[in-house]
């Protein structure tokens, strides 16, 4: 397991968010706040943890446990790290098979579990590594601590990479790194103030946007009458052969059916789709917000 002491963990420390810091983002770990990972980030308050006996005992038995899930599944996990300092992010995962294309991380734990927060972490190993499966290998510590390897304190829970949930992880850290440059120019906000970065501008405009949505869906009922209207008009134009009919504010024409030639893209696809490949082209999409209005 990677320790604190390894140079890939400490290096650009304060600029990389790596898998373990991902549960206190996205607010499911029981050890920090945003608020206080932050502060360590920064520098202005650098967290002091050094480790204990259940991290010493995660890093006995860390390799024992690789080299039996190797052995027994014929894999060749090995530690590896990915860095993108675009998105300030850093994956140091326990295990990676490129040819199996999985990976793996390894816990100890207790009696009382919750995967929730090695998920996430995960989730962004997956994404760095570009697999779509990884091995989560938890191990039961016995009372005694005892170092020597027990198979059968060990279970395999396989997780599948969720990309909407890798996009929410992203977002996440991405208002999380906005915040601490907020947090560098103002080093003696608290966790309220800090939290609610970004929150004021969205409010706002979702605010803005609500109203909108509504007078939106004011004007889309009042459409569908008008196109009902329309054709209910030019039903009683055509039934009395009325072409053209004029008031003080507008002309109403009938124009007649006529018919047009379109191209069948999804038949060439089907028939055709080695000559359609050729044809095709990868555009780029902007990003976007979806909105649904609830029922009352």
């Amino acid at each position: 397991m990677f320790t604190k002491a390894d140079k890939n963990v400490t290096e650009h420390r304060g600029k990389l968010v790596g898998g373990s810091d991902v549960p206190a983002i996205l607010g499911i770990s029981k050890f920090a706040t945003q608020y206080e990972l932050a502060l360590d980030k920064t520098g202005i308050k650098p967290a002091e943890f050094k480790g204990n006996e259940y991290t010493e005992y995660g890093n006995a038995l860390e390799p024992q446990i690789r080299d039996y899930i190797n052995a027994l599944n014929e894999t060749y996990f090995r530690p590896d790290t990915l860095i993108d300092r675009t998105k300030g992010i850093r994956s140091n995962t326990d295990g990676y098979d490129p040819e199996a294309g999985l990976i793996l991380e390894i816990k100890t734990h207790g009696k009382t579990l919750n995967i929730k927060p090695y998920v996430a972490q995960m989730q962004l190993y997956m994404y760095q590594f570009e697999v779509q499966i990884g091995w989560l290998a938890l191990y039961e510590r016995p009372d005694n601590f005892d170092v020597e390897f027990d198979p059968e304190r060990l279970k395999i829970e396989v997780i599948e990479r969720d990309d909407e949930y890798i996009e929410r992880i992203l977002n996440a850290i991405e208002t999380f790194w906005i915040r601490c440059e907020f947090l560098k120019d103002r080093p003696d906000m608290n966790a309220t103030e800090f939290m609610a970065i970004g929150q004021n501008e969205v409010t706002v405009l979702i605010d803005k946007l609500a109203v909108m949505e509504r007078d939106l869906m004011q004007f889309k009922a009042l459409e569908a009458e008008y196109k009902d209207a329309k054709q209910k008009l030019y039903d009683a134009m055509e039934e009395y052969d009325i072409k053209k009919f004029e008031t003080d504010f507008m002309t109403i024409t009938r124009i007649l059916p006529t018919t047009s030639e379109t191209f069948d893209s999804t038949k060439f696809k089907k028939e055709q789709p080695d000559v359609a490949a050729q044809y095709m082209k990868t555009s780029k999409k902007k990003g976007y917000v979806t909105i649904k209005v609830k029922e009352a």
